[in-house]
């Protein structure tokens, strides 16, 4: 009986033994996969924040009008406008952002009355700047003019649509080609010689 209990308490003993080692190798499974899980997360951040770049954000933030003038008769109506526009151009990434000289459209019920021109300038990293643009918006109709153009004439209210485009680039561990998008409208109030109001999306 003794050689009997003997047998068995080593028995036990082994597979105490071997139960820890099992314990032992799947704690270490576990511990090696969260570390190499942890290292492709921080290699995905790394490469997020040097080498993908992020969209880089245009918004017009005022509207000075600097001359104006117009003629509210029904037979020649028209008006003109000097503008004086103030652009911010904010770039989030860790590289500089660039971009050429580029050009921009004002529309008046849908009809380009005026080509802006943006000079290129770059942007450094997390950070903003402001350019001013200043361009000049007429438009006329004196064959047979419109009732909307001589409507809008006679209150003393346009509506201008801004479309901007800057193509540039984010300079990261590559080079990221980045469009900015700049769609505004804002009311001409031809009486008081002010921008009413101003929206862009």
């Amino acid at each position: 009986m003794s050689g009997y209990g003997r047998k068995s308490k080593d028995v036990d003993e082994a597979c105490a033994i071997h139960q820890q080692k099992e314990s032992d190798t799947i704690g270490n499974i576990i511990i090696y996969t969260l570390l190499g899980l942890c290292i492709l997360l921080s290699l995905f951040i790394i490469i997020g924040f040097f080498v993908l770049a992020k969209p880089v954000e245009a918004s017009l933030k005022s509207v000075a009008v600097t001359s104006l003038t117009y003629n509210d008769t029904s037979s020649s109506p028209y008006f003109n406008a000097t503008l004086a526009m103030e652009i911010r151009i904010e770039n989030p990434n860790f590289g500089f952002f660039e971009f050429p000289t580029s050009t921009g459209d004002i529309l008046y019920n849908g009809r380009v009355i005026c080509e802006t021109k943006i000079d290129g300038q770059r942007v450094g990293a997390y950070s903003a700047i402001r350019t001013e643009v200043k361009t000049e918006v007429s438009y006329r109709e004196d064959h047979a003019p419109s009732v909307w153009f001589k409507n809008d004439i006679k209150r003393g209210l346009v509506i201008l649509k801004v479309g901007v485009k800057l193509r540039g680039e984010v300079h990261l561990g590559v080079l990221n080609k980045r469009s900015v998008s700049l769609k505004c409208l804002m009311y001409l109030n031809l009486i008081d010689e002010v921008v009413q109001r101003l929206w862009c999306k």
